[in-house]
């Protein structure tokens, strides 16, 4: 059976790292008419989540400050030294209503709504319990998960792979939502990721 349109799909934003390659905060990095994660965050708004959840750490009440007013849902995690896993479980375990949940990286601007919602629409469409963009046989964001894996990810500990552990273990419930466009994989890390970012947008 295919999920309904009428599932509640929460998106959550993983925005507490420490951009210790970037040297700064790339949330807070200058990018188009606003920064990063604003992109991000307006992205999130025009897409097809019921909901946007913004996980902060680093810099938690710059960031908060300059989301403004934005109808989202901001959490902190306490333990956001500790890496992206932590981010992910803070995430999940503020979710109420949510039949199924996307996760997504703060350093990723140049996914847009219409990419989002390609793999929002694939999802709701397929009878897999998670969903994924898929660039040259590369896997992408966002993956919109089931909520019967957020049990999973909490259980997961720091010595894992990672969320990335759940491909390996349920290979067989992704659906693979295949695009032409490296959008999906492209992160901002390091200042030359960002340098070479500012003269695309």
């Amino acid at each position: 059976m295919t999920q309904t349109s009428l599932d509640f799909t929460s998106g959550i934003l993983l925005a507490a790292g420490l951009s210790t390659r970037m040297g700064a905060p790339k949330q807070l990095l200058p990018f188009g008419e606003s920064t990063i994660v604003e992109t991000v965050v307006d992205n999130m708004l025009g897409a097809k989540f019921d909901e946007v959840i913004v996980v902060v750490g680093h810099r938690a009440e710059a960031i908060q400050k300059q989301l403004g007013t934005r109808p989202i849902k901001t959490v902190f995690n306490p333990d956001y030294r500790d890496g992206m896993l932590t981010s992910a479980q803070t995430g999940i375990r503020t979710l109420e209503t949510s039949d199924a949940f996307a996760l997504m990286l703060v350093d990723q601007p140049f996914i847009t709504s219409a990419l989002i919602d390609r793999v929002v629409d694939a999802y709701q469409r397929t009878e897999n319990g998670i969903a994924l963009p898929s660039y040259n046989y590369k896997r992408g964001h966002p993956v919109i998960f089931d909520q019967k894996y957020a049990s999973d990810i909490l259980a997961l500990t720091p010595e894992s792979d990672g969320v990335r552990t759940l491909f390996k273990k349920y290979g067989d419930d992704i659906h693979y939502v295949t695009v032409d466009t490296d959008a999906v994989l492209r992160d901002i890390d390091y200042r030359e990721d960002y340098e070479r970012a500012l003269k695309e947008k």
